[in-house]
Parts: C-alpha cells; structure tokens; sequence
C-alpha cells in the first residue's frame, strides 16, 4: 500500500476543453483513478491512467496498462465514489477530484459538492477543481488560501444548520466570531484583498467554494 501522503487525481466524465487548471496544483507524483468516462479527459489531459473503474455507461473504456474495474450497471453507489473508494483502499487519502462539476446532470454535480464529506469522513482529503472553480470541506478547523491561482471570489456554503466561530481575514468582507446559518447568504461572494485569506470555523462543517479564476 502507498504512503497516505500520495496523492491521487481522479477525474469525472464533464467534458472539457483545456486542462491548463490543473498546472498549479500538480507535482507530477499523482496517481491517476478515472472514474468511467473520466478516462477520455486525463488522456486529453496527456496522462496516463493509473486505474480505470466504472460500468462503461457514459463513455469509458478499458485502457491497455492500467488496472481495469468493470462495474454492475445497477448498483449503489456512483463510478465517482467507487474511484474515491479505490483510492483509500491504496492509501491514497488526498484526492484532486476533476471534471466532477457541471454538465447536464445537476444531481450528480451536488452529490460530488458533499461526497467531500464522505471522504473526510474515511480519512481522506478532498478537493474538486475545474477551469473556474475549487472546492473543498472545512471541518471545525482554520486554513489559509494560498495566493496563487488567484480566484476573485470566495464563499462559504454551510452544511450544517448552525455554523459556530466563523473568523474570515484578509478579505474584504471579514468575519469575527460569527454564525452563520445553512440558507443565510451572508458568506456568499466575498472577495480577497491583496495578502492571504485565513478562514476559521470553531465548529461546523462548509464548503469553501473559491470562484471565477483569473487566467
């Protein structure tokens, strides 16, 4: 099993045109996992697949070198959180998850928003990523954005009903203590200023979604 410091990029079957975004946040050590038709974006992407699972229903194939997973059609769980699983039954807990966003289906697009949960709640660090948006799930816990990519806009989306000790610095819009509640808007669309931007929650589980990446 590998060290739980691998990484593993795991991609989705959105379509997309140009993978530029995923320059910043790789170091070429990643894993690859395609979840189904995943498999046609990492090799737009230019990489190769490490694993290929799914039940070949929206475009995937087997891939000649990479370890092959056939699905049942009818089953309980999506391609995407059976990637997820693969990747922590190796060890791989910290996971860029691509092309996860959009498309027609939104109800696949918000159960890829909370499958971020599920993982974390498995171990696992997640993120999901495309051309203009990162996501990722804060957990009574306090991080600071790094400065590059420079996204404009950021926002909490919460996930509980009450989220208690919300301190937001360096934006324009700070937060000092506060609780937000699940449908309030007040911690949508904030913007940084020129330094970095720590978020703090004391207790409670959101979203941090950053939005509309500068090219």
């Amino acid at each position: 099993m590998e060290a739980q410091g691998q990484r593993v990029l795991i991609f989705g079957a959105v379509p997309c045109e140009d993978f530029s975004f995923l320059s910043p946040y790789l170091n070429g050590t990643e894993k690859v996992i395609c979840a189904d038709g995943g498999v046609k974006n990492a090799l737009a992407a230019g990489l190769r697949p490490d694993v290929v699972i799914g039940d070949w229903d929206s475009g995937g194939a087997p891939v000649e070198g990479a370890e092959n997973l056939s699905l049942p059609v009818e089953k309980d769980l999506t391609d995407l959180q059976a990637a997820l699983e693969q990747a922590l039954q190796r060890g791989w807990r910290k996971a860029l998850l691509c092309t996860c966003m959009g498309g027609p289906r939104l109800d696949h697009t918000a159960s890829n928003l909370t499958i971020l949960e599920w993982f974390r709640e498995r171990g696992g660090e997640g993120m999901i990523l495309d051309q203009d948006s990162e996501v990722r799930l804060l957990s009574d816990e306090s991080v600071t954005l790094p400065l590059t990519p420079h996204y404009h806009y950021f926002s909490l989306i919460p996930l509980d009903r009450h989220i208690h000790g919300v301190t937001i610095q360096g934006a324009k819009y700070p937060l000092d203590h506060t609780e937000l509640v699940r449908g309030d808007t007040l911690s949508v669309s904030n913007e940084p200023l020129n330094g970095p931007v720590t978020v703090s929650i004391a207790s409670g589980r959101v979203l941090l979604i950053r939005s509309q990446r500068e090219r």
